[in-house]
């Protein structure tokens, strides 16, 4: 086999799946709803009726759009949807690359292998970051739960990623910071490795990628 790394199980890996909030992009909501509004009490509500609202999946998933997303979780929380409506333009865009996670990302892409995203977000989002972040462009393919209404960890989202790309799943590494979503990705027969730090994850890879000089 050459080079071709070697994974766990003594199959080639070639594939790496990474998801994005938690992994390449730090996720932090309430430190955007902080700086809008300094009042806890609002903040409070903020959170619990937009972000941690159960609706707040359906906008990851797609059945409510940027539009529409902004109309409804006003309703919800009681303010504006212009004040809204600018509340999920800045959390999209206060997401901030995680730095030891993007080295590991680009010395992956320089040692050949081929990556690919599946990540939960809205398409309003995806559009904000992937003209601002260089590192997209290390994808072979992403597959965005908003553009195509489904959502980790649901089984179809694993197979759609599966089908579209091609990829064999015994060849194949996900990445993702969420158990949920870890363990659909293992019954889906994709290896698969909690993110809790780049270090972790690093030190996690090396086990399936040998030869990638990570």
């Amino acid at each position: 086999m050459g080079n071709v790394p070697i994974n766990l199980a003594g199959m080639p890996v070639k594939n790496v799946v990474f998801d994005a909030g938690g992994v390449l992009l730090e996720w932090n909501p309430p430190r955007v709803i902080a700086q809008m509004y300094p009042d806890p009490k609002i903040q409070a509500q903020i959170r619990e009726f937009i972000f941690e609202h159960p609706d707040w999946h359906e906008f990851d998933r797609g059945t409510l759009t940027a539009e529409t997303a902004s109309a409804h979780f006003a309703k919800l929380s009681g303010r504006s949807p212009e004040e809204v409506r600018e509340l999920l333009r800045a959390t999209a865009e206060s997401l901030r690359p995680i730095d030891g996670t993007i080295r590991l990302l680009e010395q992956l892409a320089a040692a050949g292998l081929h990556l690919y995203l599946l990540s939960n977000m809205p398409v309003s989002t995806y559009e904000i970051l992937v003209k601002r972040h260089a590192f997209f462009e290390h994808f072979r393919h992403m597959v965005i739960s908003g553009a195509i209404l489904l959502l980790k960890p649901e089984p179809e989202i694993y197979q759609h990623l599966l089908e579209t790309t091609g990829i064999e799943p015994a060849e194949s590494v996900f990445i993702d910071d969420l158990p949920r979503n870890v363990i659909a990705a293992r019954e889906s027969g994709l290896h698969a490795i909690q993110f809790t730090s780049p270090e972790a994850c690093r030190m996690e890879l090396r086990a399936y990628l040998p030869d990638a000089g990570i």
